[in-house]
């Protein structure tokens, strides 16, 4: 294991931003049928930033940013996943920052160097995103 423990970094209040969380569950009932259960996390904290180039796509249907962002939290986001306890399966989680709503699509457990800490990386699932704003 790492010596470098870069949990003060990542609990600095300076450096923390707030999002929330939607945890979408599928339930099959008997005849195969598939509904959800969303589950709602207010609130919640870690370090957001952007990842790479918010570069425009002009095409022929529309015209798209690929806006996505990173984000560093204990908060225990997930992809397409399935609870080993109970079998439950959940969708990718949706995460609102900013207004803007992400899905998650790529989760790396950074235990190594910050002790319960996840890094995932999420994708804007909206058409158009919020202009970006400055303080």
């Amino acid at each position: 294991m790492p010596m470098l423990d870069v949990s003060a970094a990542l609990t600095n209040p300076y450096t923390l931003d707030t999002f929330d969380v939607n945890r979408v569950q599928e339930i099959m009932n008997n005849y195969g049928e598939m509904t959800t259960n969303v589950q709602t996390f207010p609130g919640e904290s870690g370090v957001v930033y952007p990842e790479g180039p918010e570069d425009l796509a002009r095409r022929p249907e529309a015209e798209l940013n690929a806006k996505t962002i990173v984000i560093i939290t204990r908060f225990a986001l997930r992809g397409m996943s399935s609870d080993s306890n109970d079998g439950k399966r959940y969708q990718p989680d949706i995460v609102t920052w900013r207004n803007d709503n992400y899905i998650v699509v790529r989760v790396e457990d950074w235990s190594n160097f910050a002790s319960g800490f996840v890094k995932c990386t999420c994708s804007s699932t909206d058409m158009v995103d919020q202009s970006t704003r400055t303080i």
